[in-house]
């Protein structure tokens, strides 16, 4: 009989958990996989001679249930179960149980095996729920006579065989099949009796000689073996073969056809080649990172880009290549993301092969599993530094144009002022001339561009509140020239200089070719606010006979467009003769936000 502590190897290499018990649950037998599993789910991990009873004295709960499955096995019932598992993770688990004879027939024991019921490759081969192992019988089979263990490598999964080498002036050329279990046929589709007492040189013709050396070193050293091998007599199958030394010219073979699994891989592969030439193609820093925020792979235009050496800047490493003043802000903003799941979005500046920061934008979304857990983060990289330069110049000649216009309207201001002095009787109507450029002032200040740190509003600017601002200039006394009614709304900031801008030229336009062209002519304007938008109503009454244009001015054109692409709005025109009417409508998400409380 082989040692036991080789049959324990034997055994450990098994990808079954496997557990042996005598009748007081004191453990006969326990392989690797399964005591790694015990001690994730469990918190102890089992040893050989342990009671798996007093292991869980301090799980009442889950000794119970221990007790109440074993107890079924202990009692020569043969059965299986499906159950969860687990303390912060929970996981299913296929487990099959049968009881152990001892060599007169009497129950001496139970064995368990436990399939993780979620691992595909494991469950290629379910094992039978009776078996047996068959042998050579005669002088040549002195090798596994221990009936319980015998049992137990009936019914695992894995192909199992015992053989002895054939040696020719002393190097091993051949193997003799001595014993072999159920589980050998099924993945070999040679049948036992045409397998034992028989050379693989005539049961598998073509086996690997480079295989019969390796179990031959097997043999020769002692030292057990773990390899992959295909074998193409057999259709090109693939299996994972475990070889163990038995004594003498003797060893034992566990073996599991991974056959499927290799065409898997190899498809992966050639995936993953494809994947990689096509992320690696594109104009566009590409990166991944694993649900803690791992930074685990960069494409080639982020070496490229940087400079920095392949593999450098992997976990959080990356964050050197930022400019100093945005690396807080990134990180922080990272984290909320991790924390809560939302995609990642932030301009930073990220420094450039040559020394230089260049200005990128930061996107990352996350991938989810069917449970909504977090599987990877992909992210990219974005170079937008001539967007920024641009806008930048752009933002500094709106200023400066802002600047030119505020002084035109200063130097009128001081003309009006320099005349009153000069002819006194006029003061009235100068103090209200004065009045109405101060207004305009205003007004244009609220429609020009504005920077990314610019308020132009403060910060309680509502619908209303702004159109009452912008057309305060166009008003006469005496005569009632504008009424603003309705619904109203607090405008988010990004909101003022579109919708400003659209208010102040129907006011223009109105003091050109209509309403206010005329000292009785009048504009109303009404706010309706629904649960999706926001509507503006603008009718104008009193003025000149209207008559629709034949064509569009810049200035509508202008209107026309700010609303489109940055209010996702739209502005419908009605010309009627008795006076023009508008209607602004835009989303309420891109025009308002919440009140502060």
């Amino acid at each position: 009989m082989p040692d036991l502590d080789i049959l324990q190897q034997v055994i450990d290499a098994s990808t079954a958990m496997i557990q042996v018990a005598d009748r007081h649950y004191r453990l006969l037998a326990v392989n690797k996989a399964s005591a790694d599993e015990f001690e994730r789910i469990f918190g102890v991990r089992p040893r050989r001679g342990d009671s798996m009873l007093e292991l869980l004295s301090h799980l009442p709960v889950q000794q119970a249930e221990v007790r109440e499955m074993w107890g079924r096995a202990l009692t020569g019932e043969t059965f299986k179960e499906i159950a969860e598992f687990g303390r912060r993770e929970r996981r299913s688990y296929e487990m099959k149980f049968s009881p152990l004879w001892g060599a007169q027939g009497q129950r001496i024991g139970a064995f368990q095996f436990v399939y993780d019921a979620a691992d595909s490759v494991r469950r290629i081969h379910a094992p039978a729920d009776s078996g047996r192992l068959d042998r050579v019988e005669g002088p040549i089979s002195a090798g596994l006579d221990d009936s319980q263990y015998r049992q137990l490598f009936a019914r695992i999964s894995e192909g199992f065989f015992v053989a002895e080498v054939v040696r020719d002036s002393g190097q091993v050329v051949d193997f003799v099949f001595l014993e072999v279990n159920q589980a050998f046929t099924r993945q070999t589709d040679r049948p036992v009796s045409v397998v034992l007492g028989r050379r693989v040189s005539e049961v598998i013709p073509g086996f690997p000689h480079s295989v019969i050396q390796r179990y031959g070193a097997v043999v020769d050293s002692g030292d057990p073996s773990a390899f992959e091998v295909e074998i193409p007599t057999l259709g090109h199958r693939a299996y994972e073969a475990r070889a163990h030394a038995l004594g003498g010219e003797r060893f034992a073979v566990l073996f599991l056809e991974i056959t499927r699994r290799k065409q898997i891989e190899r498809a992966l592969e050639r995936s993953h080649a494809s994947l990689g030439a096509i992320v690696n193609s594109v104009d566009q820093i590409i990166w991944t990172a694993r649900p803690d925020g791992y930074h685990d792979f960069f494409n080639h235009r982020w070496y490229e880009f940087t400079g920095a050496v392949p593999g450098s800047t992997d976990g959080d490493d990356w964050s050197n290549l930022f400019h100093p003043d945005d690396r807080g802000r990134t990180f922080e903003r990272w984290r909320h993301s991790l924390s809560t799941g939302e995609p990642y979005e932030i301009e930073y500046r990220l420094r450039h092969r040559s020394g230089v920061y260049r200005w990128v934008l930061g996107r990352a979304h996350p991938v989810h599993d069917e449970a909504g857990r977090v599987l990877r983060w992909m992210g990219t990289c974005t170079d937008i530094h001539e967007q920024i330069a641009f806008a930048d110049q752009l933002e500094l000649a709106s200023s400066e144009l802002s600047h030119r216009i505020k002084n035109i309207f200063a130097v009128i201001s001081g003309l009006v002022g320099l005349s009153v002095r000069q002819f006194p009787e006029c003061r009235g109507f100068a103090d209200e001339l004065l009045e109405r450029l101060m207004a305009l002032s205003e007004a244009h200040d609220y429609a020009r561009p504005h920077g990314r740190d610019e308020d132009p509003a403060g910060q309680c600017a509502t619908v209303l509140g702004l159109t009452r601002r912008l057309l305060r200039p166009y008003a006469l006394e005496g005569h009632r020239r504008i009424e603003v009614t309705g619904d109203d709304g607090m405008l988010d900031p990004r909101a003022i200089t579109p919708l400003s801008l659209a208010i102040h030229e129907l006011a223009t336009n109105a003091a050109k070719y209509g309403a206010f062209a005329v000292p009785d002519g009048n504009v109303r304007v009404c706010g309706e606010r629904s649960a999706a938008r926001f509507t503006l109503h603008w009718r104008e009454q009193g003025g000149p006979v209207v008559r629709e244009p034949q064509g569009t001015g810049f200035g509508s054109r202008l209107v026309d467009l700010t609303l489109r692409d940055q209010l996702a709005g739209e502005l419908t025109r009605t010309w009627r003769p008795e006076g023009l009417e508008v209607r602004v409508s835009v989303p309420i998400g891109q025009l308002l936000v919440d009140p502060p409380a």
